[in-house]
């Protein structure tokens, strides 16, 4: 079930940004551990599509955990704990540590943007971006950008059925499943190349490097206060991060 939509898309999409933000620039693990925790967990929990963000999550953050766990566990030029020696490589409990701690803010930045792009209202953001009066190009960039994930996912999928339709069988070995993966994967790269070059004729064709004003049919569902809210959160996190960068050792 949907969740109950409170704020404006756009007050969302900002405050995933900045907390975004705040991780990269405090980065600490006890931090990015309770962002994950407290903000990231409950967030996907109450989002109303647990399993898909879940899967969304573990399909982006899973790779890169482990090319992280391997680059920096088995070549970690600083490190001096040496746990296993294999000859060209040496497993390091610094390099250990220091990619936990990488795969730690990889799963906090995937889960928290990938949370927010994934249950916002693309067309209610879109709609926003209009009347706050945004470029009409970076409307459609962040549109497309926040809208791809979803898009990607309903096709991929649309594509599996149709491909088990004529056949294609996923076995448990893990070359039946690569060749599974490549059979959707070649018609889905394929069909978002013609996607994106027909959206850009059909915006060509209504007048989308028009420099008239934009019109939005969808009532504004921002307010004066979420304005200043969003006013307000930028303005910490930026003062927040200069004192941070300064005091921090």
């Amino acid at each position: 079930m949907p969740r109950r939509r409170i704020y404006d898309p756009l007050t969302e999409l900002l405050a995933a940004v900045l907390l975004v933000v705040l991780v990269l620039v405090v980065d600490r693990w006890q931090f990015s551990l309770a962002v994950l925790v407290l903000v990231v967990v409950p967030a996907v929990l109450l989002s109303g599509r647990a399993r898909q963000i879940g899967l969304a999550i573990t399909l982006v953050a899973g790779p890169l955990l482990i090319s992280s766990l391997l680059l920096h566990g088995l070549f970690y030029p600083e490190g001096r704990t040496v746990l296993a020696d294999l000859g060209v490589a040496r497993v390091t409990a610094e390099g250990l540590t220091f990619a936990v701690r990488m795969g730690l803010r990889m799963a906090v930045f995937t889960g928290v943007l990938l949370t927010a792009a994934m249950t916002l209202d693309l067309p209610d953001l879109l709609a926003s971006m209009t009347h706050r009066g945004w470029n009409r190009k970076l409307v459609f960039i962040v549109g497309s950008a926040v809208g791809l994930i979803p898009h990607v996912a309903l096709r991929g999928h649309r594509i599996t059925r149709a491909q088990q339709a004529r056949g294609l069988v996923v076995g448990r070995s893990p070359l039946s499943r690569i060749r599974a993966l490549l059979t959707v994967m070649t018609p889905l790269v394929i069909g978002l190349l013609v996607d994106a070059s027909e959206r850009n004729r059909m915006l060509e064709a209504r007048g989308f490097s028009s420099s008239v004003a934009r019109t939005s049919y969808l009532p504004d569902t921002d307010s004066h206060r979420q304005r200043l809210a969003r006013r307000g959160m930028v303005v910490a996190v930026a003062v927040f991060s200069a004192a941070w960068l300064v005091v921090a050792p």
